[in-house]
């Protein structure tokens, strides 16, 4: 297979570990400062009013790193990752039914997989498609397939957005120690573009069963955070991708 080659001109980086929310974001050439006490209440402040009451955590942290990898007068593709989606407002959900609760509208129509790309497309007049995609572990790696695939049949920019937190108590033996509230967006734009830095991003058959889409989000953040960019292998349950600053 032959490399594929993409411009990375913005991104974003949102994680809360142990009640530290702190928002890493740059653009090419230019690597802004960690903001820190990024918590519920001041993510997403780029939304319109309305939209943003509508948001609880999930939703406001995926807002907050794809409003950093908009421009003015964007058109892009957005492809949407999650492991779970907004589980908590799924569990609310169900605990509602086997209550015999009358279900919450609201709740409802957010719990939706793809709900927060709805509401940033109205936000933001995006008219493109965008993808949802949920593949457990390997959400981001699935994410990072799909919009390099994009990226070679499309003419504009596609943006990968990736959002998980914590899962809920009642579930929380499923996830590691480690894990951490995390959000991340990332601006690939083509190769022709003038703007951002390029990167090469080749296939590897290199197995991990032990993924984890947090750690591999922070490991993409550091990468694009440091001037001098280094390489970075990606892989997951069944492949991966080495992403190498090309140029």
């Amino acid at each position: 297979m032959s490399l594929l080659h993409a411009r990375i001109s913005h991104w974003a980086f949102w994680e809360d570990r142990d009640e530290h929310a702190v928002l890493k974001s740059g653009a090419s050439g230019h690597i802004a400062v960690p903001i820190d006490g990024m918590n519920n209440a001041n993510l997403a402040r780029s939304l319109k009013p309305a939209w943003r009451r509508r948001l609880d955590l999930y939703g406001r942290a995926a807002a907050e790193v794809l409003g950093h990898t908009i421009r003015d007068g964007d058109n892009p593709h957005i492809v949407f990752a999650s492991r779970h989606g907004n589980i908590d407002r799924t569990l609310k959900l169900l605990h509602q039914v086997a209550t015999n609760e009358t279900l919450s509208p609201a709740d409802f129509s957010m719990s939706v997989h793809n709900a927060l790309v709805g509401v940033a497309s109205i936000n933001w007049s995006i008219t493109q498609s965008h993808t949802a995609i949920s593949a457990g572990n390997d959400s981001l790696i699935a994410a990072l397939t799909e919009t390099l695939c994009q990226l070679t049949s499309e003419d504009g920019p596609v943006i990968l957005c990736y959002v998980d937190l914590p899962l809920p108590d009642i579930y929380d033996d499923n996830d590691p120690d480690d894990i951490s509230g995390t959000a991340l967006a990332i601006r690939f734009d083509q190769p022709t573009e003038p703007e951002g830095e390029m990167f090469r991003f080749d296939p590897i058959a290199d197995h991990d069963p032990a993924v984890q889409p947090h750690r591999q989000a922070r490991a993409i953040a550091a990468c694009l955070g440091t001037p001098s960019k280094t390489g970075l292998n990606l892989p997951g349950k069944s492949g991966g991708w080495a992403m190498q600053p090309h140029g």
